[in-house]
């Protein structure tokens, strides 16, 4: 890499960018990409790290004293819990709807996980 472009890069804050663009361009003169879609795929890349950083970030601020995804969830115990509907909840459309939703039920039932 060129030093110019290497120092572009680091005062821009581009680092995903930086670390991917050689790797990229091989793979863009072998698949024949325009050069608008070597850029888009670059572009894209930087922002998905961006975005993922930000989110480690925040689960970092937010300090929780234990990480838990929904994936990590049983849904063997308790029975009663409608697996589809809970799902369907984490599509999040009732944000863009402006509308609240409350998990309510019995002690040990996975409402705080």
């Amino acid at each position: 890499m060129s030093p110019v472009l290497q120092e572009h890069l680091s005062y821009l804050k581009l680092a995903d960018i930086a670390g991917q663009f050689e790797p990229l361009a091989t793979e863009a003169t072998a698949k024949r990409w325009s050069h608008v879609e070597y850029l888009r795929r670059l572009l894209e890349g930087e922002c998905r790290a961006r975005q993922q950083r930000a989110i480690e970030r925040r689960v970092r601020d937010a300090r929780f004293p234990v990480l838990k995804t929904l994936a990590q969830f049983r849904w063997d115990w308790p029975r009663k819990i409608n697996e589809l509907q809970v799902k369907n909840l984490f599509r999040l459309s009732f944000v863009e709807k402006k509308t609240n939703v409350i998990f309510m039920g019995g002690v040990g039932l996975g409402k705080s996980h």
